[in-house]
């Protein structure tokens, strides 16, 4: 909803001008090039560079033009899943932590993956060494570029809050850019990329995904399952009825982004581990082989995990627990289900159903066109690209309703006039 400032909902020229803001911020350090590096190409070698240019589109990063903001919000992503994921968020709740102190775990997390993805990532620049520094000049130029990395990330997460709080989009603004940036790229080699007869066939294919992809984007965006509430003095012949919408794909975007955005923090681990430790190399190297999105098992681990991201998000978007626990305490009901536990059961079977069935939408039209990444290289952005769409349609609708909710509340005067007495009457 739009935000309440000096009495008053934020306009939506005020939160147009917060996020030019922002994002001429984010733009500008995307193009501060990193010191000490003695040429901007990446040195990918060694590893799988499929993920990381998936991982690219889904947080806003930038791994093979280094800059300041190379990292995006990857760290911020996975720290946000993570958190999530393993249940630290309901510890913390269950033990009444203070809200301050969650946001300082949560934020060293996102700190600790922030510094592992900058040691992999300058593991793979070439840097010039410097004299300044208790290290050798190449550890120490080394560790400047962690440095760099990790407060470029840390300024990014920092932007990315500021424009959720004051601005239009949140982090949506970001990922946008980078995929309209992704997509300029990528359409002056598409030509070159589909010439052979071969690979017409694959995009015939790809186009037909994202065609589905749309389809349901669009008919998901729209379509919701109505629960029937009870409420008092509500629900009657004289005043309407009362329903909780819950939409027909609950986890919107959200699963392939922070499904591309888990399968990647492996790969960091282990490159970082193989920098730091020579002797880790070899296994490092083995473990990026063997788990890209061009390998069976990185291909399989990434279906599962957009599966299972589908259903988890689900249920976090609608959370049962809490609406179960609200309706219980205002006296709402569905039909037929008794309030408390029974209510947050009937809640979850159905969120779950319809995150089920958006899953395997997910699956069909977004993952399975990665398959032949392993086949056709050259291709990979073109294979991509339903995944990309969804990300796309998804974050539009995200923006859409807050500019709607934004002018919505714009409508209502919350200036407050005093009454005159009556002595001065």
């Amino acid at each position: 909803m739009a935000q309440v400032r000096d009495g008053k909902f934020a306009t939506l020229k005020t939160k147009l001008g917060w996020t030019a803001l922002f994002f001429a911020c984010f733009m500008v350090g995307r193009n501060i090039p990193i010191p000490l590096l003695s040429d901007q190409a990446t040195n990918t070698s060694q590893v799988n560079t499929d993920l990381l240019n998936a991982a690219n589109i889904a947080s806003g990063g930038n791994f093979f033009h280094p800059s300041v903001f190379s990292l995006g919000l990857g760290p911020w992503m996975g720290a946000a899943i993570l958190w999530r994921f393993l249940l630290i968020g309901k510890i913390t709740r269950d033990r009444k932590v203070p809200e301050e102190t969650v946001k300082r775990a949560r934020d060293l997390v996102m700190v600790a993956l922030a510094v592992v993805q900058a040691v992999s990532l300058m593991s793979r620049y070439q840097i010039q060494g410097t004299s300044w520094g208790p290290f050798s000049d190449i550890v120490n130029a080394q560790v400047f570029v962690v440095v760099v990395l990790t407060l470029g990330a840390v300024l990014v997460a920092w932007l990315a809050n500021q424009n959720e709080d004051k601005g239009l989009g949140g982090v949506t603004m970001f990922i946008l850019y980078q995929i309209i940036i992704t997509a300029m790229r990528n359409t002056q080699v598409l030509s070159a990329a589909t010439a052979d007869a071969q690979s017409v066939r694959v995009l015939w294919f790809v186009v037909l995904a994202c065609v589905c992809v749309v389809l349901v984007g669009v008919f998901a965006g729209n379509a919701e399952l109505r629960l029937h509430v009870n409420k008092t003095s509500i629900d009657s012949g004289y005043t309407g009825v009362s329903y909780l919408p819950v939409k027909l794909n609950p986890a919107g975007a959200s699963p392939i982004m922070y499904a591309l955005t888990l399968l990647v923090i492996p790969h960091y681990v282990a490159h970082a581990a193989g920098a730091v430790f020579p002797g880790a190399s070899a296994g490092a190297d083995r473990f990026l082989a063997a788990w890209g999105l061009n390998t069976h098992r990185g291909f399989v681990a990434y279906l599962v995990l957009l599966f299972v991201m589908t259903i988890f998000f689900g249920l976090f978007m609608v959370n049962p627990k809490d609406i179960a626990k609200r309706m219980k305490n205002g006296g709402e009901y569905f039909d037929n289900v008794p309030p408390g536990q029974a209510t947050k059961r009937f809640l979850s079977r159905n969120v779950v159903g319809l995150s089920v069935f958006s899953g395997i939408v997910l699956v069909l039209f977004t993952g399975l066109p990665m398959y032949f990444i392993g086949q056709f290289p050259n291709l990979q952005y073109v294979l991509m690209a339903p995944g990309t769409v969804m990300i796309l349609l998804g974050l539009l609708w995200v923006l859409r309703e807050e500019i709607a909710d934004t002018t919505l509340g714009t409508k209502y005067d919350f200036t407050f006039k005093t009454q005159p007495s009556r002595a001065a009457a």
